[in-house]
């Protein structure tokens, strides 16, 4: 259920980073520092540094003034049975810092001998080891690999596989094999913005790829399909597809797609009515369905389509082949209704809660098995009407179609956790649900009866010492074969609150066993999806509202749909938020699918147990660039084959069709700058080849790449740097419709932030009567900035807020903006604000998290 605030929907993203001059402080600050259970955390910081050491892509030398690096002296002190009791147990090394520069992570001996490195080019750059035992010696050397004069903070933390009590039997047994591999897509800029509890749907006949965002139905096409063909690790495409109906206003967006005909349903909730449309050609034209159910829920819709049960014969003449079942709850009931004719209207309503669960958590999304069985998870925590609470996470189970309902609990569970339950059904119909219990942990149940019994039940985030996890998504292919997709964090604490200091990431755990065995895989170990901040169910770090989505493609590859809530300077400093919801998938790119038809098929990347060279690498535009000064070459890295890329060849030519000559490596760096490049030479094309232990990767694309101006953004001049932009017609009226803010920092305005808004019109000249347009800073003791015209004379004010039921905010002025302050007929709204507002700000803060 999405937020009913008292604001217009809005982007969410971290702000701004001050820029000015640099500090005073020194390299490698302390030298020295030990690293022990009762001292889990250290950190030193590095710099500045301005002299670049890109000789360590080769080997390392650490030689100032030449090549200057910055060594900390790392002490480890552990019992010595540590490894026997914490055999999980790791030191995890993470050096970040502000900017382009490029920093990376080298792990010397007590001997001087390297024994690990992190040398790509992410930022933050992440080290993690076994934690070992008794007393250990260590250099981190932090090797200033394309500087500019820059400070990089490094973290080194010991971090426990289980936390405090915890029985070591809950840890996951090992899996065999190579595990999956994942490629992270982003929606573009302008797109996927406001994407909180994203469903996605597949369609099998195009091969693309229906994404819901808010109330945009965007449609995905991967690179491979494009005409002509990209490599698999290429951006996919993002584009805006929406219909008429459901680009209202709403209060909860969900989609699916039938993989048995290709049609894609969006529904958006309007109240106790859905705005209801569907598609049969991926967004390019959209038939409206039913809009709303005599006796539908007011909450939390889901919808799915699948086979009808055997005996189960839908009325003559209608010619879908599969039922379409929509279900809502409303607090206190819940109900599916039927539609025998492809979404275009739907039967009553049929409650699907018996009396004894009525109450509760909410329901997650139904699913329908192979042979037409409808189940509906639920986290409540129900009595069964047997005499005795149950407390269980269930399965509500139709077999005749929606007409009625058994509930079957999960023995080992505790109900009434935060997230919804997810249930993924396989050929056979072996289910499997994915919940997070009681305690905040994930866990797995296998049943192969319908839900009447249930096996494996699994933590299966307990093998990286995961002790809060939130919105689990569940799939299944072939009978042993499923995987579950979640959030989650290695932190305890109060993870519903915003005083949380953990950091969240996206996971997703694999079993070829029936759930015996796991694979756990961290798919983005250098981007969290949430910083400080906890992910609540209420207030305002609810950015990711209630549930992710995954959904399988025809190969059986898992599609991982959620958003991103920690984008900008977030990843850099986790402590930083920017409580965002970026539009994201991920999807499988190697390693056993979920469907074992296609292990190891020729000229596939679906290996089992044996490394392949790498895939193919993707140099792009979006992190290349070529002026008369500079030439830097970026890609996006391909699948690894399951053995670590080390190295990189870079090829240049003059003309598209080569011949191509090899004019440097890059290690494991994802860019290169070609210092050979000639200014006279006004276009020149590259292609780059990766490397493995099993070999070389095919030829990349080439990327053509002209000189090109730098586009330098003047942050002393209006409007400034342009922090965040959305589409044009995604709101219902252009008086409500964000296009766009800036953030300035001009000497005439000394002392003070320019923020300009610029809506898409403001339709009278004015903002409308009883309008209010707020930027809210929770991270700020709640401070807001507003132009509010609930007073007849709109003014330009800033205040504090706090949060009521339901979601809604109350505001309290405290004073109005600076005089300069304005608004325009055209909807630009200029704020004037001191920065003392924000506190005592210093030379690189930065303000995170608005909304």
């Amino acid at each position: 259920m999405q937020s009913e605030a008292t604001f217009p929907p809005a982007m969410v993203m971290a702000i701004l980073l001050l820029m000015t001059a640099g500090t005073g402080l020194q390299a490698a600050e302390p030298a020295t520092g030990t690293l022990s259970p009762a001292s889990p955390e250290i950190s030193f910081v590095s710099g500045p540094n301005a002299i670049s050491n890109v000789s360590a892509t080769v080997e390392l030398i650490c030689q100032a003034p030449v090549f200057p690096c910055d060594d900390f002296d790392l002490n480890v002190q552990l019992p010595a049975d540590f490894a026997s009791t914490q055999a999980n147990a790791q030191i995890v090394i993470t050096t970040a810092w502000e900017g382009a520069d490029d920093y990376d992570i080298y792990l010397l001996d007590a001997a001087g001998s390297e024994v690990n490195r992190s040398a790509g080019s992410t930022n933050p750059e992440v080290m993690q080891l076994p934690a070992g035992q008794g007393s250990q010696r260590f250099t981190v050397r932090i090797v200033p690999f394309a500087v500019t004069g820059t400070l990089a903070t490094t973290t080194i933390k010991l971090e426990l596989p289980l936390a405090a009590g915890s029985d070591p039997a809950t840890q996951v047994p090992a899996a065999d094999g190579l595990a999956p591999r994942y490629q992270v897509h982003v929606s573009p800029p302008d797109l996927g913005n406001d994407a909180g509890e994203p469903t996605l749907g597949y369609n099998p006949l195009s091969k693309r790829v229906m994404f819901v965002s808010y109330v945009n139905a965007l449609r995905v096409s991967f690179a491979e399909n494009a005409s002509p063909a990209l490599p698999e690790s290429c951006a996919a495409r993002w584009e805006n597809k929406s219909g008429l109906l459901t680009t209202l206003n709403s209060l909860d967006p969900i989609m699916t797609t039938d993989q048995d005909t290709g049609r894609t349903f969006n529904s958006q909730l309007s109240g106790a009515n859905s705005l209801f449309e569907f598609s049969d050609d991926d967004g390019e034209s959209w038939t409206p369905g039913q809009l709303g159910l005599p006796n539908g829920g007011a909450d939390h819709q889901g919808v799915v389509a699948g086979p009808y049960p055997a005996g189960v014969i839908p009325g003559a003449g209608l010619l879908y082949p599969n039922a379409v079942y929509y279900c809502s709850q409303s607090v206190a009931s819940a109900f599916c209704a039927r539609s025998d004719d492809g979404g275009q209207t739907f039967g009553p309503g049929m409650p699907f809660k018996n009396t004894a669960c009525s109450a509760g958590a909410l329901h997650g999304h139904p699913k329908v098995a192979p042979d037409g069985t409808l189940y509906i998870p639920d986290s409540s925590q129900c009595v069964l009407g047997l005499g005795e609470s149950a407390e269980k996470v269930v399965a509500f189970v139709s077999t005749d179609a929606g007409l009625s309902y058994e509930v079957r609990p999960i023995p080992q569970s505790q109900g009434g956790a935060g997230s919804d339950p997810s249930i993924g059904l396989a050929s056979d119909g072996t289910a499997y649900m994915c919940y997070e219990n009681a305690d905040g942990r994930t866990h797995v149940a296998v049943s192969s009866d319908q839900g009447r019994t249930w096996s494996n039940d699994t933590d299966i985030g307990a093998s990286q010492g995961l002790v809060a996890t939130r919105f689990p998504a569940m799939i299944a292919g072939d009978p042993d074969r499923a995987a579950c997709a979640f959030l989650g964090t290695k932190t305890q604490g109060p993870d519903l609150e915003l005083s949380f200091t953990g950091v969240w990431y996206p996971y997703i755990a694999t079993t070829y066993d029936r759930g015996e065995t796991w694979h756990l895989l961290n798919l983005s170990p250098n981007d969290p999806v949430q910083g400080h901040g906890g992910i609540g169910t209420s207030g305002t770090n609810r950015n990711l509202l209630d549930f992710n989505d995954l959904e399988l493609d025809d190969m059986g590859r898992p599609l991982f749909a959620y958003a991103d809530g920690c984008v900008g300077g977030c990843v850099i400093d986790p402590s930083q938020n920017s409580f965002a919801a970026k539009g994201t998938i991920a999807r499988q790119t190697g390693g056993r699918t979920l469907y074992s038809a296609f292990d190891g098929a020729p000229a596939s990347r679906f290996n089992a147990s044996t490394p392949l060279p790498p895939a193919a690498a993707c140099p792009d535009l979006n992190s290349s660039q070529r002026s008369v000064s500079r030439t830097l070459i970026g890609w996006r890295a391909p699948d690894d084959g399951g053995a670590r890329i080390s190295n990189y060849r870079v090829y240049r030519a003059s003309t598209a069709n080569g011949p191509f000559q090899l004019i440097g490596e890059s290690g494991e760096k994802t860019q290169f700058v070609d210092d050979s490049a000639d200014p006279a030479v006004a276009e020149y094309f590259y292609k780059v080849v990766a490397i493995n232990a099993q070999g070389e990767s095919p030829d990349s694309n080439v990327l053509a790449l002209p000189i090109s101006e730098a586009v330098a953004v003047d942050t002393c001049a209006l409007p400034g740097e342009l922090i965040i932009q959305d589409p044009a017609g995604d709101a219902p009226i252009e008086d409500a419709d964000i296009l766009s803010l800036a953030v300035a920092e001009p000497d005439e305005y000394a002392g003070h932030l320019v923020l300009t808004v610029k809506l898409a019109n403001f339709t009278a000249n004015a903002p409308p009567p009883s309008s209010f347009y707020p930027i809210l800073f929770p991270l700020y003791d709640n401070l807001y900035l507003a132009l509010d015209a609930s007073q007849v004379v709109p003014r330009l004010v800033y205040g504090r807020f706090i949060e009521l039921p339901q979601g809604l905010l109350e505001f309290s002025e405290t004073g109005e903006l600076d005089a300069r302050s304005s608004y325009g007929a055209d909807g630009t709204v200029v704020m004037v604000v001191p920065k003392t507002l924000f506190g005592e700000l210093q030379v690189g803060d930065v303000i995170a998290g608005f909304d």
